[in-house]
């Protein structure tokens, strides 16, 4: 549900993001990218960040990224963002680690996207899908600098 703001601009305050990946982060760039995005977003979501070594299924509405998802451009997936925004108060994105997301939980999810066609690593995914998550709510915002 989305709240109202003083411009007549839609805030997505009741929606609760959480990304959940398998590991943690080494590499201190990749830490200090998650961070600054992980905070420029506090304006526009709430988001819960959170490593872990052993993958549960958590609750709500959840999504794999994974690389046979569906496929999405920056403007798409601010239009995707902003449709499941508006329709789940509890989002759960997961992201896999080296070996990917346990067969197991992916058969469980809702749905699945990709970043792309190409392999990355999975620490830079959590860097990647962080700053892609920041720049759909700059384009839902209609904020200039999602470019």
């Amino acid at each position: 549900v989305a709240q109202p703001h003083l411009t007549g601009e839609p805030v997505y305050i009741y929606t609760m993001i959480t990304i959940l990946a398998t590991g943690k982060v080494r590499e201190r760039y990749i830490k200090e990218g998650m961070e600054e995005y992980l905070t420029r977003l506090q304006k526009y979501v709430k988001v819960n960040y959170v490593e872990k070594e052993k993958l549960n299924f958590p609750e709500g509405y959840v999504i794999a990224l994974d690389e046979t998802g569906k496929q999405y451009t920056s403007e798409q997936f601010a239009g995707y963002i902003k449709k499941k925004t508006l329709e789940q108060k509890n989002i759960t994105f997961i992201i896999g680690g080296a070996e990917g997301i346990p067969t197991e939980i992916k058969a469980r999810c809702n749905e699945s996207i990709a970043l792309s066609a190409m392999t990355f690593p999975n620490q830079l995914v959590r860097l990647i899908f962080v700053e892609q998550l920041y720049r759909a709510f700059t384009i839902i915002k209609g904020e200039k600098d999602h470019k």
